[in-house]
């Protein structure tokens, strides 16, 4: 070994030796105490829970998952799905499911390969069993790459279970529209009815109960407000929220009389609200600001709501009592679920 060799072999094993030593006296203050648990496996197996009426659907690392009599297991186990809703009578689960095909696009008037995304809306029964193909995002498959592909989201089943009011994004630039489909669609070929908003930049539909109106989170002035979009086609009207934040992901009561929706606050976090849609009365049911995407229970007795503790997301439900007709408290939230990591991107959905 030539001396200088040897010389920057020294040096090194003394460096090293004195980084270990900084690190052993500061890493108290650069790292939080403890350590982090791990989070726990996605369940494969029917976990336990608390009972609550009803069926409750969400999605945990890309799967949907229903929770029902006391416990909840996987319906889907892909990786790639998202956005589940219910059925009025909680008999048909709708969803979106992310797809790719290796396409191309003329970037900066070069033709390169491209890895081409889109999402199809599929539809089984919430206990499992053989999937339907509803409405593909592939709409033209090109034999020169050049695919057309659109981006579905939030598939909503209407009352009755004939519509299905999904958000579609064209890739085009030109915003979002605001579809109504024929639910009972196969094959990906399910057949549009209407179109209620072109170019706009509009999420998380939800069907008033009488199937007249869809409250939808709007993006189009820049900050989020929710509108009232009628299903007859005429304008939309914003919903009044005397609450002092940026209203979204609106979902109707039972009996319309309500919207249940998120309030981000002015200095930031989330929490769950409620607002009387005939005045714009607002009630706050919860205030921790890591609470958000809330939905009613088919009987409005309780809602459920995605809440965030030390970094981990889980589904949790509180029964209501009079809260939203005498100003009295509602019930402590009761957890559903165990730390696996609920997805927080989507929202839960109950049905009967």
């Amino acid at each position: 070994m030539r001396p200088r060799d040897y010389l920057f072999g020294v040096i090194g094993v003394a460096l090293l030796i004195t980084y270990i030593s900084i690190g052993n006296r500061f890493s108290p203050v650069l790292l939080p105490g403890g350590t982090i648990p791990p989070t726990p496996p996605r369940p494969t197996a029917t976990v336990s829970a608390p009972r609550i009426p009803g069926t409750i659907v969400f999605t945990l690392r890309g799967d949907v998952y229903t929770l029902r009599d006391g416990g909840y297991i996987n319906v889907t186990s892909e990786g790639r799905n998202l956005a589940p809703s219910l059925s009025s009578d909680g008999a048909t689960l709708v969803f979106a499911r992310t797809e790719t095909i290796d396409g191309k696009r003329t970037v900066d008037g070069q033709t390169a390969p491209a890895l081409l995304h889109y999402t199809d809306i599929v539809r089984k029964q919430p206990t499992g069993g053989t999937e339907t193909l509803v409405l593909t995002g592939l709409r033209q498959k090109s034999p020169s790459g050049f695919h057309l592909v659109a981006y579905h989201d939030d598939p909503v089943l209407s009352p009755d279970g004939t519509k299905l009011a999904v958000v579609t994004d064209n890739g085009d630039g030109d915003g979002s529209n605001l579809e109504i489909y024929d639910a009972k669609g196969t094959n990906g070929a399910a057949r549009l009815l209407n179109t209620l908003s072109s170019g706009s930049d509009l999420a998380d539909p939800a069907w008033s109960p009488d199937g007249k109106t869809i409250a939808v989170t709007s993006y189009t002035l820049g900050v989020p407000r929710i509108l009232l979009v009628p299903v007859d086609g005429k304008a939309a009207t914003p919903q009044k929220v005397s609450a002092d934040g940026e209203p979204y992901r609106p979902q109707f009561s039972p009996d319309g009389r309500f919207l249940i929706f998120t309030l981000r606050g002015p200095q930031g976090g989330n929490d769950v609200h409620v607002v009387e849609v005939s005045t714009g009365r607002d009630i706050a049911l919860t205030s921790d600001g890591k609470s958000w995407n809330g939905v009613f229970s088919p009987d409005a007795a309780h809602v459920a709501f995605l809440h965030e503790q030390n970094g981990v997301i889980d589904l949790y439900a509180m029964e209501l009592g009079t809260a939203l007709t005498q100003a009295v408290p509602p019930k402590p939230a009761v957890k559903l679920t165990r730390g696996e990591g609920i997805d927080g991107e989507s929202r839960p959905w109950w049905g009967r």
